[in-house]
């Protein structure tokens, strides 16, 4: 029997992430339907900070070994000590840490703030070793192994979750950060698992200096793109409260976090694809054209339907005063749906300093135009500042894009024209159906549904069949 083509193997991991990442927006929601926004407020905050250190700690080692053709079996046992080593150090600075940390950042309970970043710490070193396990499965092209370890990861959060909330309901906002550490325990088991690979105990330093000058501009790009997407937190938090980053962090929940973890596990499948074709421009464009337009019909529909029913989503869970915030980041979330593959073609190419440089380019306009238009305006100024940067940036970055890979920008403009129509002929039918729809809130949701359901597959077929069988042949192999 053949073995799968690299677009079969691509299109199936892409849909096994797709399924971790539901199971882990259905237990955040969960949690912010049952315990209160000032506590999630903390946890989110102290969540921001820790997986910006587990970024450090991955050091880039692990895309660097992806990447670089030649990696041997040297460079994979040094990146491994490497990033044991690294983010056990990380892990021992914040613990020594966090007292003072909490009495700077810790808002209105630095108590608080100090124990959950204490527990949270401890997902640095685990996240830090993983990145060489996937990296080995990437390189393989294996992407059903590392999609099934994110699965694993996601079910280990929601059933410690489940186990402290009926356990331990008095812990609280502890609930859910021990379980994202047992999140990442879970994710490194799996992968390891799944490699059949363990490191022999020796470490070269040529075998590292191989790896840093991909890793270390990769790393910069990759923090300060972290710091882009949570640049609301950094301001929310210090000055608006607990509670306001508690109202946003659930419209991010539901909009711009599932993108994000859809960018995550686009980039683990695309940039290895992409890598071993980096030099064939016709074939880069064709397959990030159609990477581009799958994500608008698969994305776009839905994010049409929550900026639709927000009052009646925020109503189930309690919290109506992040309707204004919901819209704009669902608005927000399309543009980024966009862009979402111009990172891996920056990758693919070898051109992490163009990620690091757009990055900074990114911090440079959001930082004063959230403190000096955001803030002021509360929390609808904030998510208004992240809708237009996020339009401005995809234009400006795209022209990054199509240059590296030679597409013209009528030519990329005509690929979307049919998702784009898809998006727009949902929104409409669900804006203007709406005001008929009756009864109570989860009621009106389910009648949203179908309706919004039937009309993305007639759009589909009228615009876009030719696409969605082409994904189904590769799904089928």
């Amino acid at each position: 029997m053949n073995a799968p083509s690299l677009a079969t193997r691509a299109v199936r991991g892409f849909l096994w992430n797709g399924s971790a990442s539901l199971v882990q927006l259905v237990t955040i929601v969960a949690l912010y339907a049952l315990l209160e926004v000032e506590e999630l407020g903390s946890f989110e905050w102290g969540l921001s900070l820790v997986m910006l250190l587990a970024i450090i700690g991955d050091l880039g080692l692990g895309a660097a070994l992806v990447q670089r053709p030649d990696a041997a079996d040297a460079h994979f046992d040094t990146a491994f000590w490497t990033n044991i080593v690294w983010g056990l150090l990380l892990t021992g600075l914040v613990i020594l840490s966090a007292p003072a940390l909490a009495g700077v950042l810790g808002g209105e309970d630095p108590v608080l703030f100090a124990g959950v970043v204490r527990t949270l710490c401890w997902l640095v070193p685990f996240a830090s070793v993983s990145a060489v396990f996937r990296a080995r499965l990437q390189r393989d092209l294996n992407f059903s192994a590392v999609a099934l370890s994110e699965v694993v990861s996601s079910f280990s959060f929601a059933l410690v979750v489940v186990v402290l909330l009926w356990m331990r309901p008095d812990w609280g906002v502890y609930v859910p950060v021990v379980a994202s550490v047992f999140r990442e325990v879970g994710l490194l088991c799996s992968l390891w698992y799944s490699t059949r690979w363990l490191p022999e105990r020796r470490w070269r330093a040529a075998a590292l200096r191989d790896l840093l000058r991909f890793a270390l501009n990769f790393t910069g790009a990759r923090s300060v793109a972290y710091f882009n997407t949570k640049i609301a937190h950094f301001f929310i938090f210090p000055l608006l409260g607990s509670a306001a980053l508690g109202y946003y962090a659930i419209a991010e929940r539901l909009t711009l976090t599932p993108l994000t973890r859809l960018a995550t596990t686009i980039n683990r499948v695309s940039f290895p694809a992409f890598s071993t074709i980096q030099n064939d421009d016709a074939l880069l464009r064709r397959g990030y054209m159609q990477s581009v337009q799958s994500l608008l019909v698969s994305m776009g529909p839905l994010l049409a339907g929550v900026f639709v029913f927000a009052p009646e989503i925020l109503s189930l869970l309690g919290k109506e005063p992040a309707r204004s915030a919901l819209r704009l980041l669902a608005l927000a979330t399309l543009f980024k749906v966009v862009g979402t593959m111009v990172g891996s073609m920056f990758m693919a190419k070898g051109r992490t300093d163009w990620s690091l440089y757009w990055s900074l380019f990114s911090v440079v306009v959001l930082v004063p135009s959230m403190y000096l238009i955001g803030i002021p305006r509360g929390l609808m100024g904030v998510t208004g500042v992240i809708a237009a940067s996020s339009l401005l940036f995809l234009l400006l970055s795209q022209q990054l894009a199509n240059r590296l890979i030679a597409l013209p920008f009528l030519e990329y403009a005509g690929h979307l024209l049919r998702p784009i129509s898809v998006v727009s002929i949902v929104f409409a039918v669900l804006w203007l159906t709406r005001p008929l729809l009756s009864g109570s809130s989860s009621f009106v949701l389910l009648q949203g549904a179908i309706l919004g359901g039937l009309t993305t597959l007639f759009s589909l077929r009228l615009l876009a069949w030719e696409l969605c069988s082409s994904y189904w042949r590769r799904l089928r192999g």
